[in-house]
């Protein structure tokens, strides 16, 4: 796959796509893959984190994460 047809699939497949080229596809690194595929790898991070996803290097994977915001709760004395 290359990047003109990367860029076509939904985030969630595109981060999936990687995440199983990193492990089953031979390449060792995410700057390999990206090379291979013809993308600028500070591009996909870019791209990614906006969706939410970070990549971490000692898994070589990226993983969603969830901002949690704190709310104050509200109790109502009855």
């Amino acid at each position: 796959m290359y990047g003109h047809q990367f860029y076509r699939f939904p985030v969630e497949k595109r981060v999936q796509f990687i995440n199983s080229q990193l492990q089953q596809g031979g390449f060792d690194s995410l700057e390999k893959l990206a090379d291979d595929m013809f993308l600028d790898v500070e591009d996909v991070k870019s791209e990614l984190k906006q969706y939410g996803y970070i990549f971490v290097p000692e898994i070589n994977q990226f993983v969603h994460c969830v901002h949690a915001t704190s709310t104050a709760s509200s109790t109502q004395a009855t």
